[in-house]
């Protein structure tokens, strides 16, 4: 199974959104036929009602399946009463063949702080019953730090118990998005992966405008990175879900991810 996870996008009229590196972006996208999409936040950069019009447009233009949970810029100026009407429900389980997809959404209204609390642990746990499916968790705020991404402010507050419980029931895969930098880290039985911005112009450093590809097959996890408009992809990170091994290009150079 092939997930694309794209975030960030940022939709607005302003200076924060490229709509050419959005429709490169897409039809990059459409060209790796995968089976789902998933969308970690982010879509608007204010949440006002013609953003979420024109995110909806752009987001139609992906093709297949989508699953979309709201970041912290879609729950400002009202956004998140708007959220549900463009995108669908903010927390849900859906279920893809023998993938289990539960998206969250971390976001507040009107801060850029996040949160899950114990109704969506609650769904986590419901989340990993179909015992034959492998869980993939999705949600907008990172978890842990994330490296070049600048000082840390936006850790969702109950990150302990949410790692709790996702450590405590091997969750094999976490997606999440925020702080525009692409990433990969394994802890314990568990996969964390960030995605960078998809269409921001506030990028960080060299990263530039990138969207990762997961392709499953065999419990294994290979995740690589897509730089938008160098058109170049880079393999970030192989697990194992079988027996834990893990290939991190971040921290082990002289290993080859196959």
């Amino acid at each position: 199974m092939r997930i694309a996870h794209i975030s960030d996008i940022h939709v607005n009229f302003g200076t924060d959104f490229n709509n050419n590196i959005f429709e490169k972006a897409v039809k990059i996208l459409n060209k790796l036929g995968a089976d789902l999409t998933f969308i970690s936040g982010d879509l608007t950069t204010n949440g006002l009602l013609r953003e979420y019009e024109l995110a909806s447009e752009k987001v139609s233009m992906i093709e297949g399946k989508k699953a979309i949970v709201p970041g912290n810029h879609d729950e400002w100026n009202l956004g998140y009463k708007l959220f549900p009407e463009f995108f669908g429900k903010t927390d849900f389980i859906h279920y893809y063949g023998k993938l289990t997809v539960v998206g969250l959404a971390t976001s507040e209204p009107d801060k850029d702080d996040g949160r899950l609390g114990r109704s969506r642990h609650g769904l986590i746990r419901r989340g990993v019953r179909k015992k034959n499916n492998l869980t993939l968790i999705g949600f907008h705020h990172h978890l842990v730090p994330i490296p070049n991404s600048g000082r840390e402010h936006n850790i969702i507050e109950d990150a302990g118990e949410t790692l709790d419980i996702i450590l405590r029931h091997d969750i094999p895969l976490v997606l999440m998005g925020h702080r525009h930098v692409p990433y990969g880290v394994k802890i314990h039985n568990t996969l964390l992966v960030n995605a960078g911005t998809f269409s921001c112009n506030r990028t960080r450093g060299h990263f530039g405008n990138t969207f990762n590809i997961i392709d499953i097959e065999n419990n294994s996890i290979l995740v690589t990175v897509m730089n938008v408009e160098k058109e170049k992809q880079e393999k970030m990170i192989q697990f194992n879900c079988s027996d834990g091994c893990c290939i991190n290009r971040y921290y082990e150079y002289d290993k080859k991810i196959d």
